[in-house]
């Protein structure tokens, strides 16, 4: 009896002991500071400015603005990305700690593979993420706070996968893929041409709302029997014009540029602002897979879907005829019905 009193005593005494420790050491305590893990930012209305960047290195800033997002104070940010970014923001949390076995590799997988987030509140740098890589089980992402003492797994609740994706470092995933960047109001002139079919292209004035009016390339003449409203919903179709993708160095087209630019493409469309700003889109035929040709139809040989294409001789965009199906249009097709 004594001897069980006495084992109880000890044990009070080390548990007194132990909460001793632990209350002066709370300050110090990755399980007593929230601070060290409060990724979320709940106020994302008041970001003004984010700066993406890794190890490749990719570098993207985008910068709220009264148009909207800008990527690099240059180009419209997608605003299906911006929205998931933000979404990102507002609710992602810690989900759990990394056992401390761990942390060495997470931390130099975050130094090697990592990307730095800069948030910005005004001219204030508010927030600095580093995100990492996905747990083993793909249902969190580490990431550490540059301010903060360790890594985390984050998570957004209710969501099942990883977060890393949502965190865009590369520029060309970023932009939104118009083709043109001009609103149809402000179009003073459109030419079309086709240079296998001279006879089919053509060229838009716009003169005012009411007076438009097409010209012929083939004969230099101006088109009588031209179809204003066909016209007006043509400017509005070249305004709207989007493309499926970039194609970026590392792709392996993108070494022949120089040799597609050469060559004679499918189409030229050159729009002209009331600015005297001109935009050039062209686009050139994809070869297609060997095992879909039948040499008995020529126009088994070409890709039916997609085309190359080039933003003012400069960038290089995947098109698709689906997308083109309203600027391809023949001077016949705009005329009167």
């Amino acid at each position: 009896m004594k001897k069980n009193l006495l084992y109880l005593i000890v044990f009070i005494v080390l548990l007194a002991v132990a909460g001793y420790l632990l209350s002066e050491d709370k300050g110090n305590s990755s399980l007593e500071g929230p601070q060290n893990y409060a990724f979320a930012v709940k106020d994302t209305a008041s970001i003004t400015k984010i700066v993406l960047s890794d190890k490749t290195p990719n570098k993207s800033t985008i910068q709220r603005t009264s148009d909207g997002w800008i990527l690099d104070n240059e180009y419209p940010v997608r605003r299906d990305a911006i929205e998931v970014l933000m979404e990102t923001l507002y609710r992602m949390e810690m989900k759990n700690f990394v056992p401390q076995r761990m942390v060495p590799e997470v931390e130099k997988h975050l130094a090697v593979f990592g990307k730095r987030v800069e948030i910005y509140k005004g001219d204030q740098l508010a927030k600095v993420i580093y995100v990492g890589l996905q747990t083993s089980n793909d249902m969190a992402t580490y990431m550490k706070l540059e301010d903060g003492d360790l890594p985390y797994a984050v998570h957004i609740p209710g969501f099942n996968g990883f977060l890393n994706t949502r965190f865009i470092t590369e520029p060309h995933l970023w932009r939104a893929r118009n083709a043109v960047r001009i609103n149809a109001r402000n179009i003073k002139e459109v030419e079309m041409i086709y240079p296998d079919s001279l006879e089919a292209s053509f060229k838009i004035r716009v003169f005012s709302p009411d007076s438009i009016y097409m010209l012929s390339l083939d004969t230099k003449e101006v088109v009588s029997d031209f179809s204003g409203l066909k016209g007006k919903l043509y400017l509005a179709a070249c305004s709207q014009l989007k493309y499926e993708g970039e194609i970026i160095p590392s792709d392996p087209i993108y070494a022949r540029r120089d040799s597609l630019l050469a060559s004679s493409p499918v189409f030229r469309l050159t729009i002209t602002s009331t600015t005297g700003k001109v935009n050039k889109v062209s686009g050139y035929k994809i070869k297609a897979a060997p095992e879909t040709i039948d040499y008995d139809d020529p126009k088994s040989f070409y890709d039916p879907d997609r085309l190359h294409g080039f933003i003012n001789d400069n960038r290089m965009i995947l098109l698709q005829y689906y997308g083109l199906r309203n600027v391809l249009k023949s001077k016949e097709e705009l005329e009167q019905d």
